[in-house]
């Protein structure tokens, strides 16, 4: 499967590939303050991985 992915949907996979299985709001936490995300922010990019299949909620 060939995802495509942009620049701030990396940033997410990024914390998830370094910190493994995690919340939202833990992703959230790390963005704000490596990245200056809020929350809102964070849970869209968040939404659009899920949809384009990149993460599995669970």
């Amino acid at each position: 499967m060939d995802v495509k992915l942009f620049d701030s949907e990396l940033k997410v996979m990024d914390v998830l590939w370094r910190e493994g299985d995690t919340t939202a709001k833990h992703i959230s936490d790390v963005l704000k303050e490596e990245v200056g995300w809020n929350m809102n922010t964070t849970y869209t990019l968040i939404k659009r991985c899920i949809k384009k299949g990149a993460i599995e909620r669970y």
